[in-house]
């Protein structure tokens, strides 16, 4: 007798492929709630990482300044124009009219050197060199000069000098000229530093979103002013908030600014639909 095998019947067939199907609709609902989830998570962690991004950028280029000096161009809850450093050195040489000195050279940037900036300077950047004056007196301040001529290289700075250490790094120093002359207690050695007028601002991109915005501007430059480049983001509309006290913590113009008050806000849409918000706060004492 040959043995008889049953097949499924149409019955047990659909109850099947109807069994399959809630088990993939319910893995692919459950593949989509967590790529949701991830996805708030990622939001909210990039707004949460933006607001302290942009709180550390402010306080470390803000710290700096020095309003009695004029370091604050200007001051708005929204932004803030800043006399800001874009490269340090040393004087290695001073010639005889005291309106030119010699810098040592840049070094590879795994080394450290007594010349480095973020940005060349430029003919018409600020010139900042240290005039210990009369040491009996004790009357140290900044020298504010222009720069007349960008810079040149190949300037000799001697290893005698002490700031240079081969025959290489010798013939490879920065000449620089700038008005007005130096005052004759100012002497090689002397700290020298370059700044440039730069805005901090709250503004809206391209694609409607906000940002922490940075650009500078050079009257030199046939466009003095470059374009708004994001610095940190994105924040709320009204998301960064700059707020200028004096001594005594009452609003401040420029000049008699002491501390800075900045406040930052992000949001984000969370994994439960709602709106999540995160927000930094932090006060820069200025130099003064």
């Amino acid at each position: 007798m040959l043995n008889r095998r049953e097949a499924f019947t149409l019955a047990e067939l659909l109850v099947a492929v109807i069994v399959a199907a809630l088990v993939a609709g319910a893995a692919v609902r459950a593949l989509i709630q967590q790529q949701r989830f991830f996805a708030a998570d990622a939001r909210t962690g990039a707004a949460r990482a933006a607001v302290r991004e942009g709180a550390e950028i402010l306080a470390g280029e803000l710290r700096a300044l020095s309003p009695a000096d004029g370091d604050i161009y200007a001051a708005a809850p929204d932004h803030v124009d800043v006399r800001l450093t874009i490269g340090t050195s040393v004087l290695c040489a001073i010639a005889a009219g005291r309106d030119e000195a010699v810098l040592p050279p840049l070094r590879a940037a795994s080394e450290l050197g007594l010349t480095a900036w973020v940005a060349e300077p430029q003919d018409g950047d600020t010139v900042l060199v240290l005039d210990a004056g009369s040491p009996a007196f004790g009357d140290e301040r900044w020298s504010r000069h222009s720069l007349s001529s960008g810079l040149a290289r190949g300037a000799i700075c001697p290893v005698a000098s002490g700031l240079t250490r081969t025959p290489g790094e010798t013939t490879a120093g920065w000449r620089m000229r700038f008005t007005p002359p130096l005052a004759p207690t100012v002497q090689p050695g002397a700290p020298v530093r370059f700044a440039r007028r730069a805005r901090f601002e709250l503004y809206r991109a391209s694609d409607g979103r906000w940002f922490l915005g940075f650009f500078d501007c050079l009257a030199s430059r046939s466009i003095p002013c470059s374009v708004v480049q994001p610095v940190s983001g994105p924040y709320e509309a009204a998301g960064v908030r700059f707020t200028y006290l004096d001594s005594l913590g009452a609003p401040a113009p420029p000049a008699r600014v002491a501390q800075i008050l900045i406040e930052l806000w992000a949001s984000a849409i969370g994994a439960s639909g709602a709106r999540w918000r995160d927000s930094a706060r932090t006060s820069v004492a200025v130099r003064n």
